[in-house]
């Protein structure tokens, strides 16, 4: 497999998670709806339900947002073993 191919194959996959995130984010903005709605139907329940699943998306988003941002650095993208090379060489 080529160097460029691999990098690719490594930007697509940061690129789904960009969009996961980003479908996350839309999920959050139609939950904020919901609770209002339910909050207007008194359905406490159902509130309490869907602030614990807005937390659990809420640090999911942020974990994601972490490793990308961690493992999308650039400079590491690739990988490379040249200076184990060199030593084994010498």
């Amino acid at each position: 497999m080529s160097n460029q191919g691999a990098t690719i194959r490594l930007e697509q996959r940061f690129a789904l998670l960009r969009e996961i995130v980003a479908c996350y984010r839309i999920r959050l903005e139609v939950m904020e709806q919901e609770v209002v709605e339910l909050f207007t139907a008194n359905q406490l329940t159902a509130i309490s339900a869907c602030m614990s699943e807005k937390q659990r998306i809420q640090t999911r988003i942020n974990r994601l947002e972490t490793f990308i941002e961690q493992w999308e650095r650039p400079g590491d993208v690739g990988i490379t073993h040249e200076n184990k090379r060199e030593y084994l060489n010498t």
